[in-house]
């Protein structure tokens, strides 16, 4: 679990990053960022069940995407808010293929340090 501090839970703050943020997608996910005030970074993480309908298996997948957020974190700039999108196809997939999909989509972004 990501720190409360380090989560966009607000429907305007998702709403903002969607509308002004860049983003850049791969064959499994998709990211918006933008830049913010704040010096720590805030992260979302949307799953529809369009990618599954099971509760269960949405929730694996974002556990999996919160992992490799935390890993990659201390590599990325400070001050940005990024919502992570998962994409039909991600369902299945081994952790290392999520964390290479983040790294190419930060990397993108030009987002790390």
């Amino acid at each position: 679990m990501l720190a409360k501090q380090h989560r966009l839970l607000k429907q305007k703050d998702f709403e903002k990053v969607f509308k002004r943020g860049k983003s850049f997608y791969t064959k499994l996910l998709g990211a918006k960022a933008l830049t913010s005030e704040l010096k720590f970074n805030r992260f979302g993480i949307v799953i529809s069940t369009k990618i599954s309908k099971k509760a269960t298996e949405r929730n694996r997948l974002k556990r999996q995407i919160r992992q490799a957020i935390r890993e990659l974190n201390e590599e990325l700039r400070s001050g940005l808010d990024l919502v992570v999108m998962a994409l039909p196809g991600f369902l299945n997939q081994e952790y290392k293929t999520v964390k290479g999909e983040l790294e190419k989509i930060f990397k993108a972004l030009k987002l790390l340090k």
